[in-house]
């Protein structure tokens, strides 16, 4: 199952908006949840875990590049030696910069990045969804990964959205 077939949320209160306008306008987009009864703590348990595991990921890159200065040299040396691969400079620099960059992020950037699949819904329930949610997370998944446009009508039939 492709990654683009799943709706994400950024943040458990975006979950719980998705959860409780399915609750009161339409129950059976429960039966796609992978999880309907996911908590703020849960929540929180699962973005400190992938927080952690991507710090330790960025510790090991970093380790591998050496000296910030000599970054993109290093990476270039560790290609060859390791695997036989001829890295093109402008590969490396780019993967250097994003290296770097991890490392330099806090467990609190992590955390902030972390996104969960909520959802994973057929053809015929992203239709319905284009003309019935007003849930700010779920018309960004019908625009982006579906290529819904929504227009001026579609809001017309939307439920609940005086809430959002």
């Amino acid at each position: 199952m492709a990654a683009i077939d799943k709706l994400y949320v950024h943040s458990y209160y975006e979950y719980d908006d998705l959860r409780r306008w399915a609750i009161a306008y339409y129950p059976e987009l429960l039966f796609y949840f992978y999880d309907i009864i996911m908590t703020y703590q849960q929540w929180k348990i699962n973005s400190n875990a992938y927080a952690k595991i991507h710090i330790a990921i960025a510790k090991r890159d970093y380790e591998k590049i050496g000296i910030e200065s000599r970054a993109v040299e290093n990476l270039i040396k560790h290609y060859k030696e390791s695997v036989g691969y001829d890295c093109p400079r402008e590969q490396a620099e780019e993967e250097a910069f994003s290296i770097i960059d991890a490392y330099h992020k806090t467990a609190r950037d992590w955390e902030d990045s972390y996104t969960c699949p909520v959802l994973n819904t057929p053809f015929e329930v992203d239709k319905k969804l284009l003309w019935i949610c007003p849930v700010p997370c779920v018309r960004k998944y019908l625009e982006e990964q579906c290529g819904y446009k929504t227009r001026w009508y579609h809001k017309l039939f939307w439920r609940g959205k005086k809430h959002f």
